[in-house]
């Protein structure tokens, strides 16, 4: 898998080339780039299947440089010192990033990811969704990583989301669900604020979509499509609040 490093910082460049060099096998640094206009004469040049890419640079971003391809011809992994609040967004849009410093753990983990997304199709949609989230403009939609691709739902069509070991089921407001490949805590971590509630270790929910409440012994919650979901104990109380908050 050939590949080439976009970054204006020399040091960070030279750090990221000796780890991929140590660390991943099978990936072929052809080419380091310093700026946009430099990574566009490389990439014609190279043919990358693989691109590290700087966010923030001068002049010219790393959004600058999506922009130029109509379609966007390789795969992409960011290299950023965004701080943990605005990690979200690459959650969101299901975009792959490496924080700096880069652990060796997470850099092998990502370019195996982009190994196995190679050929998948259009990148656009995920990017604009990234750009609109760091931009903190209003977003309405994530993109879910399924097993063979993307699918990008509102966040006002999933009723709930359930854990299946190291995937989530998630399930839609018209019926169908979808087996995605990462934990429940992955996206409770995103969709709290988006009107979720994770009520036991294996459900995170809605509130918009939740039909009543039934109290006992723990206490249920009814959905609108019928399923009805026992309550963790230590989650009663908190769930409560909402719910009144919401009535």
């Amino acid at each position: 898998m050939k590949c080439i490093i976009v970054d204006d910082e020399a040091k960070s460049r030279s750090m990221l080339k000796t780890l991929c060099e140590n660390y991943c096998d099978g990936l072929s640094i052809c080419a380091l780039a310093a700026s946009v206009s430099e990574a566009i004469e490389l990439i014609a040049e190279h043919a990358p299947d693989l691109v590290f890419l700087d966010i923030r640079m001068p002049v010219k971003s790393g959004f600058d440089l999506l922009e130029y391809y109509d379609t966007i011809p390789f795969e992409v992994i960011f290299t950023t010192a965004y701080d943990q609040y605005a990690l979200r967004a690459f959650k969101y849009s299901a975009v792959d990033y490496l924080l700096k410093h880069i652990a060796v753990d997470e850099l092998k983990a990502a370019v195996e990811r982009a190994r196995s997304m190679l050929g998948h199709g259009e990148k656009t949609e995920q990017l604009n969704l990234l750009k609109e989230a760091i931009n903190n403009e209003k977003i309405n939609k994530i993109a879910l990583i399924t097993l063979d691709g993307f699918t990008f739902v509102r966040f006002n069509e999933i009723v709930r989301c359930e854990a299946q070991g190291n995937y989530t089921s998630v399930f839609l407001s018209n019926g169908n669900s979808l087996l995605i490949t990462k934990t429940l805590k992955h996206y409770e971590e995103i969709l709290v604020e988006k009107m979720f509630f994770r009520i036991h270790k294996s459900h995170l929910i809605n509130l918009n979509f939740v039909r009543r409440f039934i109290r006992g012994k723990q206490g249920l919650v009814e959905m609108n499509d019928g399923t009805q979901i026992e309550v963790s104990f230590r989650k009663r109380d908190a769930l409560l609040k909402r719910l009144a908050a919401l009535s």
